[in-house]
């Protein structure tokens, strides 16, 4: 029997792609691991094979390449660079020329850039959802704080996030007793939780009367192979600082990091995580 090639990981940030090496090696899959240079955590630095800068694209395929990988799993945030300033390499450059020649320039445009080059470089992409295994179902209540008192406020967060969605602007918004309390940007989930927290407690809630719904959700037009939205414990740990009542997601639309510990952090804070089916976006 042939052994399966390996497959090739570009890690970011997050603990994520230690997800995913975590659970291939309990398979007979080997992995290739890229780590992003300065994005990818200390924690997961040791399983790295081969580092590339974020705008060395050509070295990530030779690299890849040389190791005999022909399926590529991009998985991990990055810190958004000023393409107009990025070093590249042709690869790089191949991708920045094609977003820069767009009005829309938001991640989900470039990414599918991203995506475009590996293709025509004749890997074939792999979402990281199919890698990631999950010890609970994502569908419905997951937890024992209740969320009907905040129905209004999920239901709005959702409406929120769909749009700035389909705008490439972010991936989740906050609404706490009808008001917009924050919506995703390039700043990312964490920074906006933080920036919620700050916020007067007349508009959001506290650790003792919680309030507020975030909402997660991937772009309406997103290529779900990469960057779908990512919530993990520092996710729910935000929320729970930021005085919120819960955190809905599209169930199978998020990668989760660590579900099971976000289950029970959520019950120790008092949080409810809903996953929402089709049927109730």
């Amino acid at each position: 029997m042939v052994a399966p090639t390996p497959l090739g990981l570009i890690a970011g940030n997050g603990m994520l792609p230690y997800r995913i090496i975590e659970n291939l090696n309990k398979s007979d899959r080997a992995v290739f691991a890229l780590g992003i240079l300065g994005e990818v955590a200390d924690e997961v630095s040791g399983n790295m094979d081969a580092w590339v800068g974020i705008g060395q694209l050509q070295l990530a395929r030779d690299l890849m390449q040389e190791a005999g990988v022909r399926d590529v799993v991009i998985v991990g945030g990055v810190q958004r660079p000023n393409l107009t300033t990025l070093e590249l390499d042709d690869g790089g450059q191949w991708v920045v020329e094609r977003a820069l020649s767009q009005t829309q320039r938001g991640d989900n445009a470039l990414l599918t850039h991203v995506l475009d080059y590996f293709e025509a470089q004749g890997f074939a992409i792999v979402s990281a959802v199919d890698l990631l295994s999950q010890v609970a179902p994502l569908r419905g209540l997951l937890t024992e704080a209740k969320m009907d008192p905040h129905w209004q406020d999920m239901a709005r967060a959702v409406e929120i996030a769909s749009h700035i969605g389909a705008l490439d602007i972010g991936q989740a918004a906050i609404v706490a007793r009808g008001i917009v309390l924050g919506v995703e940007s390039v700043e990312g989930t964490d920074a906006m939780l933080a920036r919620v927290g700050k916020l007067s407690e007349e508009v959001r809630g506290t650790p003792v009367a919680r309030a507020g719904v975030l909402a997660k959700i991937p772009k309406p037009q997103q290529d779900r192979r990469i960057d779908l939205p990512a919530l993990g414990p520092q996710t729910v740990a935000g929320a729970a600082r930021a005085g919120l009542a819960g955190i809905v997601f599209e169930a199978d639309g998020v990668l989760f990091e660590a579900s099971d510990v976000c289950i029970k952090q959520a019950n120790r804070a008092g949080l409810f995580l809903y996953g929402l089916t089709p049927e109730e976006l």
